[in-house]
């Protein structure tokens, strides 16, 4: 009994498909193929990607200030010293500034929070230029204030972008005071 099962079980997958090859290395080698397409695209990965065998990287960072900041001063640079992705490895902690490893469009999100009756005045600097700002201000309410500010902006491979102070001094609440970006 045992042993026809066994032979029913090796027959049925031969039975039940019109594309078999006569090579059983063949057939496997092309499940094989399959399976490890469908993983790719499952995890969303590009056709061309998946097929091609290019290596392109995904580059990607999100990063959080390891401590709070007090009286950082005009054109001071915020070092988000908690690095949680650094995918491309774009983002240098001991300087707080993100290169960019490829030419294109980019994405880049930063929060602040302020303490309590404090400003907070950043901008996302790229190669010494301010390009986009945020204002945080909290000056007479007895609570913390966060404030956030999303920017595009296109960028050539090696170029440098940071977030920095723009006007007076900036006094920011540790964990809840972030910086992000991806290419897009």
């Amino acid at each position: 009994m045992f042993l026809k099962l066994f032979a029913l079980l090796m027959v049925m997958p031969w039975v039940l498909s019109d594309k078999v090859s006569t090579k059983p290395g063949l057939k496997m080698f092309r499940d094989e193929y399959k399976s490890v397409k469908e993983t790719c695209l499952d995890l969303g990965f590009v056709k061309k990607s998946c097929t091609s065998g290019s290596d392109s990287i995904s580059v990607a960072f999100d990063v959080r200030l390891a401590k709070d900041v007090s009286d950082l001063a005009k054109n001071g640079r915020v070092l988000f010293g908690t690095v949680d992705l650094n995918e491309g490895k774009g983002y240098d902690p001991s300087t707080g500034i993100f290169t960019a490893p490829s030419a294109g469009l980019y994405v880049f999100d930063w929060t602040t929070m302020t303490h309590q009756g404090r400003d907070v005045y950043t901008s996302l600097i790229v190669n010494g230029s301010f390009k986009s700002w945020n204002h945080c201000r909290d000056s007479s309410s007895k609570t913390y204030l966060s404030c956030s500010k999303m920017t595009i902006v296109k960028l050539k491979q090696g170029d440098k972008v940071w977030i920095g102070v723009f006007a007076g001094s900036a006094t920011m609440y540790h964990q809840y005071t972030s910086f992000s970006g991806f290419k897009h």
